[in-house]
């Protein structure tokens, strides 16, 4: 009876034993296909939809330029995270006299050819100015700066609300060394309106290296393209405002009946060009 009961028991260990190692084995087997099933899962997503958006929380000041026409900033971009895209907004101060203020300002400095001023918000996610962003931001509270926020600028305001009427350039950069330079440098118009008066160029980047390069069109009489397209400087990465004054179309007032005095004014009042911004060293 006692052998009957040691034979039960030894049958029932084995028993045991087989059904552990069975199950043990397919966890395993789990295990080792669950990889595959999601590398499966994510071949079947297309390439070319981001699975998260890029975050670029960071400090991030900006240029700000303009005129009574109306008020852009310029994001101060790199080539490294947090702060690889170039961003370029139309914005509208929530105090109308802190927004005729820096009107007045940025009117004065250009006359003086020293143009620059800044903004510098507090620290925020720059993907969500993207238009497309799920958390895309239409509001800002910034310290506005006669001069760079990084060199010696002096703060004007501080803790002022922009309103961003609209986002008129979100191009992300690429990080990576040794990419292929296009052979032409490509010139955005800015403006609030096609008839303003005062308008700007923006120089839109590619890879590194590269020059933010910014220039500010005075005394505009006819319709600009909207873009301009011109050989690249590889000297420079830039092209000089010679250059680009070179490539405009014929922005004087359109030809009329008017005495010859009056005409001799018309053509004295041609587009100008000046610079609003360079930078260089920051996009190597």
């Amino acid at each position: 009876m006692l052998q009957n009961s040691y034979f039960t028991m030894l049958l029932l260990q084995r028993s045991l034993r087989r059904f552990l190692r069975n199950v043990y084995q397919g966890l395993l087997a789990v295990l080792i296909l669950l990889p595959l099933s999601a590398n499966a899962t994510q071949d079947d997503i297309p390439s070319d939809i981001p699975l998260t958006e890029q975050v670029r929380v960071g400090l991030h000041g900006m240029l700000l330029f303009g005129s009574e026409y109306g008020l852009f900033a310029s994001n101060l971009p790199m080539f490294h995270s947090p702060h690889n895209a170039q961003i370029v907004l139309q914005l509208t101060f929530d105090d109308p006299q802190i927004n005729t203020a820096v009107i007045n300002g940025l009117t004065l400095s250009a006359a003086s050819g020293y143009p620059i001023w800044t903004i510098v918000p507090q620290q925020f996610d720059l993907s969500t100015l993207s238009p497309t962003h799920p958390s895309h931001i239409e509001h800002l509270s910034v310290d506005i700066v006669k001069g760079h926020f990084e060199h010696e600028g002096k703060v004007q305001w501080k803790n002022q609300g922009v309103t961003i009427n609209k986002i008129l350039l979100f191009n992300e950069l690429d990080t990576q060394f040794e990419q292929q330079k296009t052979r032409y440098n490509t010139y955005l118009k800015v403006n609030n309106t096609p008839n303003d008066k005062v308008q700007f160029l923006v120089k839109r980047l590619t890879t590194r290296p590269d020059a933010d390069h910014i220039v500010r069109l005075d005394n505009v009489g006819n319709t600009l393209p909207e873009q301009i397209i011109i050989p690249i400087d590889a000297a420079s990465l830039f092209n000089d405002e010679a250059k680009l004054r070179a490539t405009l179309p014929d922005t004087a007032a359109k030809k009329t009946s008017l005495p010859s005095s009056t005409k001799r004014k018309n053509t004295a009042s041609l587009t100008t060009i000046s610079r609003v911004y360079l930078e260089v060293d920051e996009l190597k």
